[in-house]
């Protein structure tokens, strides 16, 4: 298989900060990615699961995606040396919103699209490539498929992602790495996919913490929202991983798992918010239905962050636990 372009790396997906009112608040967004770039991530993606993107109207995503493009480009290069790439979640649960999401998305900048396909019945392959083959008759980006069968009730199999990235500009996939037979699975999508241009990525911090260093196998990409948040930590881990340094190398790597143990405990998106304003990031819980993680279970969090290492030199501090 020929080196992929597309969704290679370290990418961090940053929560939407929040304001008071509950709109998007850019100026803080625009340091989370700023920060992650710094740090050493190799992307960037917004709106996904973690910055709860399908709560937001057309226009709060616009001025998400405006100040994620616009911060990437001012923090300057990444590790590549180029500019970090900014990818966008373009779900919704309708084909015409899918697609209206991706056309903005290109007109604001992005670099690449996300999209997990998900309806209120479980979807069938010709549904599915029937969605992506719209995306891509609408935009020119690249596409990564965020793969969610728990979520969705769909698990995407390498003969579909084969065919999408022939049909559909399919680049990249993001699956779970606490699945079952992980690595067979990676190898069976790159197998069917061939020579075409592929990144294989995987998700699921707790996992890809726990196997970075016995039972993970090798992937092109970790997509994770903590490194959104714990960028230069997340970092660190990263390039071990890659550079297969010893486990008793990586001080971060017992740091990071002991919080992603807690943050399991806690309900997705709204433990990350948690986990923002104990760091000190501004932002209002996430929007509704979620509810906010009420203080009492985030005792263990506190206990975690404060034995967080020691910052790196020019890492970015939010300021004390609140």
């Amino acid at each position: 298989m020929t080196s992929p372009t597309h969704f290679t790396g370290l990418l961090a997906y940053p929560i939407t900060p929040l304001g008071p009112t509950g709109a998007p608040a850019p100026d803080v967004l625009a340091r989370l990615v700023a920060d992650a770039v710094r740090a050493g991530v190799d992307g960037v993606t917004v709106l996904a699961s973690s910055g709860a993107g399908t709560s937001f109207s057309s226009e709060e995503r616009a001025t998400v995606v405006a100040t994620a493009v616009g911060a990437a480009r001012d923090a300057g290069p990444g590790p590549s040396g180029r500019r970090v790439p900014v990818h966008v979640a373009v779900a919704a649960p309708s084909t015409a919103d899918v697609v209206r999401n991706a056309v903005a998305a290109q007109a604001g900048g992005a670099d690449g699209l996300v999209l997990t396909p998900f309806s209120y019945v479980p979807l069938v392959d010709d549904e599915v490539v029937a969605l992506f083959e719209a995306v891509a008759a609408e935009t020119d980006l690249p596409v990564c498929f965020y793969n969610r069968p728990a979520q969705s009730g769909y698990d995407a199999t390498p003969q579909v992602l084969a065919h999408l990235s022939m049909s559909a500009r399919l680049r990249g996939l993001k699956d779970p790495a606490g699945r079952a037979g992980v690595g067979a699975r990676l190898d069976a999508v790159r197998t069917a996919i061939g020579s075409e241009p592929f990144a294989v990525g995987l998700s699921g911090d707790l996992a890809m913490i726990e196997g970075a260093f016995t039972t993970l196998p090798a992937s092109d990409a970790w997509h994770t929202g903590v490194a959104g948040l714990v960028p230069d930590e997340y970092a660190a881990l990263r390039r071990a991983h890659v550079d297969r340094r010893p486990l008793d190398a990586v001080d971060e790597r017992s740091w990071l798992l002991a919080l992603v143990r807690e943050l399991a405990l806690l309900r997705p998106v709204s433990g990350l918010h948690a986990l923002a304003g104990l760091l000190g990031v501004p932002t209002a819980p996430p929007r509704g239905p979620l509810l906010a993680t009420p203080p009492e279970q985030t005792v263990a969090l506190r206990t975690v962050l404060a034995r967080r290492p020691a910052a790196a030199p020019g890492a970015a501090t939010w300021g004390p636990a609140r």
